[in-house]
């Protein structure tokens, strides 16, 4: 029985970050095991022997572009008002956006069908989705323990707030938002979920500007 690959071998880590620098520089259409092998100065059978072929290395892939989303919540939020605030969910909304201006090729690979054939696997797709996600609700649920958003569920109103974030950055990313003023668009647009779930008589953070 082979032996399970271990993310921590530094010889995966650094395979991995080439590989990232060949999805960025090339997209994800110019992503060779040949092209990763000799950026990184060894051999294709070393991609194969770690990752046992492409769909492994793009496996690989896709948990990284989870772990940088996550590095960009986590800083979204320790620059964001205390726990309870919903400020701090319009940060993570904010976060995601600009992990997708900076990362295209990571957004591609992790919420597209960037690369031809690639599924990820059951696990690294509920760890990875989670590893983010669970952020979301957790920001959501410190909101409704204290009172200042409103809802019977943290994970549905997480998921809300989510799909509208996600649809607006694919819109954006496809060119088909269709506003003369992006910035503001988003701004107003993130704020839509978290104002229709304040309680009663709280201002809300701008949605009316729609």
């Amino acid at each position: 029985m082979e032996d399970e690959p271990d993310d921590d071998d530094p010889r995966r880590r650094a395979l991995v970050e080439v590989a990232a620098q060949v999805l960025a520089e090339d997209g994800p259409h110019g992503l060779s095991l040949r092209k990763v092998a000799a950026q990184a100065g060894g051999s294709t059978q070393l991609v194969y022997t770690l990752f046992g072929g492409k769909p492994g290395l793009v496996d690989a892939l896709y948990s990284e572009g989870f772990r940088r989303l996550a590095i960009a919540q986590q800083r979204a939020l320790q620059a964001a008002p205390p726990p309870g605030d919903p400020a701090r969910i319009l940060a993570l909304g904010h976060a995601y956006r600009g992990f997708a201006q900076t990362e295209p090729s990571f957004f591609s690979v992790m919420f597209g069908r960037a690369v031809p054939g690639f599924t990820p696997a059951r696990s690294t797709r509920a760890a990875s989705r989670q590893s983010t996600f669970g952020v979301l609700v957790q920001t959501v649920r410190e909101c409704l323990d204290a009172g200042t958003l409103r809802a019977p569920d943290a994970a549905d109103l997480a998921r809300l707030c989510w799909a509208t974030v996600h649809g607006l950055t694919s819109l954006e990313q496809s060119g088909l938002l269709g506003t003369d003023d992006v910035e503001a668009f988003v701004a107003a647009a993130l704020c839509v979920p978290v104002d229709a779930h304040r309680p009663p008589g709280q201002p809300g953070a701008g949605a009316a500007s729609l």
